[in-house]
């Protein structure tokens, strides 16, 4: 009788087991507003408390994000890409001075250039961060 619980508990242990690793959520990263997958996400070592946006079902052009332009709703396109930064500003090293005034706009000058900082391009750091933010590719 004992052998019979032991093998009644570990069927019950395995079957429990089971539904948990089946009911994982998926890793796909593709984004269902543009079916692509944002340009090279890798493991990044910046904050676990940053979460990515969720896909948008918008369209991605220029006349979509300059409606994004302020503090509390803030998305860039940088390198032909659009970002919401919205929960970034806060964190943001350089201040909130340095993305607010150019929320809802074109970007790719000011992240590669940093014209009103160093005016060195963003770090390797700083670019794996950027994409949690990924949105899908601006639409022309």
């Amino acid at each position: 009788m004992k052998k019979i619980i032991i093998a009644f508990m570990f069927t019950l242990t395995l079957s429990a087991c089971s539904a948990v690793s089946n009911s994982q959520p998926s890793a796909d990263t593709t984004n269902p507003a543009t079916g692509t997958a944002p340009a090279s996400i890798a493991p990044s070592t910046a904050s676990a408390n940053l979460t990515k946006p969720a896909p948008t079902q918008l369209p991605l052009t220029m006349r979509e994000i300059i409606k994004h332009q302020k503090a509390d709703n803030c998305w860039l396109v940088i390198d032909g890409k659009v970002y919401d930064v919205t929960k970034f500003i806060a964190s943001h090293p350089g201040g909130a001075n340095r993305i607010v005034p150019n929320c809802g706009q074109d970007a790719t000058t000011l992240f590669e250039t940093r014209p009103m900082g160093s005016g060195t391009p963003h770090s390797p750091k700083a670019r794996d961060l950027l994409s949690k933010y990924y949105l899908g590719d601006l639409q022309l």
